[in-house]
């Protein structure tokens, strides 16, 4: 597995990637942009409520499973990957 740093930079490689794709598609005034935007939007705020309660009930699911309790370094890796998985998704679908 990728350290850390090594993945957010990739987050931001790969995010950087989508926002050019996505500013692509507003400027020509393609038909999709609107859509775009609103998924765009719609994505965010579900994909930060989904980290957020993640990492709000990481502490209780570890106890309850019998766990040693998350690190902090460990959960900043789970949110990068969850990120990263979400712009990868975002980065094939603009891909096509």
């Amino acid at each position: 597995m990728l350290p850390l740093w090594n993945q957010q930079m990739m987050l931001g490689s790969e995010a950087a990637l989508v926002i050019a794709r996505r500013m692509w598609l507003l400027a020509l005034a393609d038909p999709r942009a609107a859509s775009e935007s609103q998924r765009m939007v719609t994505e965010k705020v579900e994909t930060l409520g989904q980290v957020w309660w993640d990492l709000a009930l990481a502490p209780s699911r570890a106890l309850l499973a019998g766990k040693a309790l998350p690190t902090p370094h460990g959960e900043a890796r789970r949110v990068v990957q969850t990120y990263r998985r979400k712009v990868r998704a975002n980065l094939r679908r603009l891909s096509r």
